[in-house]
């Protein structure tokens, strides 16, 4: 018997049991189809940071750099003042650039500007996946929720023209075109390199999760987040971030950032999804 001359309710069965698979096939075919990448020969904490959580992880680590040198301070509890001075590295200069009083969304958009020169740079590494790779495997991993659609959307027309009732596999059909849009805008760009490097990284530096001194305090943010500054001076930052974001910024990026986008990326980009 066709699938399609299938009732109502077995149906509907079939095609529950599909969409779990096809779930548990948008996770695992990234895993299976993510680009080797090559393990870099060097590594610093700017790219770090944007490799485990894009561009919001990296503003992350660049503030942390300047509050334990006291070239930027909290002003109450979300605002900062910069001290000014032309020192350090492009990014933190545009940071110190700032007025006095500025936001987080004025400090994370200073450093924004430089995150595409460490995007494409590790990109270049092949610890990020290019433009055209990444789209490859958005459809890739889009592609069982448009098979399974297709499957459903021929019983819906089947079932219209034999005058039955397809009201519960319309909702069904909803709801897996919501999961192929999340499933196509969620990507982790990294190659496996990528990961790797991010974990090696972790694992030498796991020490920072608990008591990070000040010259470590941006690597140990841009590895783990900000709940690393939990009890130290720099901890009304933490609570800053953790408020403006909803959550817990200490979390893995990735994402389409950490991933090579906004914070997985992540948030990272990332993420951040498989």
């Amino acid at each position: 018997m066709s699938p399609f001359d299938l009732t109502g309710g077995p149906f509907l069965q079939l095609y529950g049991g599909l969409l779990i698979l096809t779930i548990l096939a948008g996770f695992l075919i990234p895993r299976w189809l993510r680009p080797e990448g090559r393990t870099p020969r060097r590594i610093d904490t700017d790219d770090l940071a944007y490799l485990a959580g894009g561009s919001t992880r990296f503003a992350e680590a660049v503030a942390t750099r300047l509050l334990s040198t006291n070239q930027l301070a909290m002003d109450g509890k979300s605002k900062f003042t910069p001290s000014h001075l032309g020192n350090g590295t492009p990014v933190e200069r545009s940071v110190l650039a700032l007025p006095d009083g500025a936001g987080w969304s004025s400090v994370e958009g200073a450093v924004g500007k430089h995150a595409g020169k460490i995007r494409e740079r590790l990109i270049a590494g092949d610890l990020l996946m290019g433009t055209g790779e990444a789209l490859q495997m958005r459809f890739f991993q889009t592609l069982p929720y448009l098979l399974l659609i297709g499957f459903g959307y021929t019983k819906l027309l089947i079932g219209e023209a034999r005058g039955k009732p397809v009201g519960f596999l319309t909702m069904f059909l909803i709801v897996t075109a919501i999961f192929a849009f999340i499933r196509f805008a969620t990507l982790d760009r990294r190659t496996r390199a990528g990961h790797e490097a991010l974990a090696e990284a972790r694992e030498r530096s796991d020490r920072l999760r608990r008591a990070p001194a000040g010259g470590e305090t941006d690597l140990a943010v841009a590895l783990f987040g900000t709940a690393v500054l939990v009890g130290s001076d720099w901890g009304g930052f933490h609570q800053m971030r953790t408020a403006s974001s909803g959550g817990d910024s200490g979390s893995s990026g990735g994402g389409d950032g950490g991933g090579g986008g906004s914070g997985c990326g992540g948030g990272g980009c990332g993420g951040c999804g498989g």
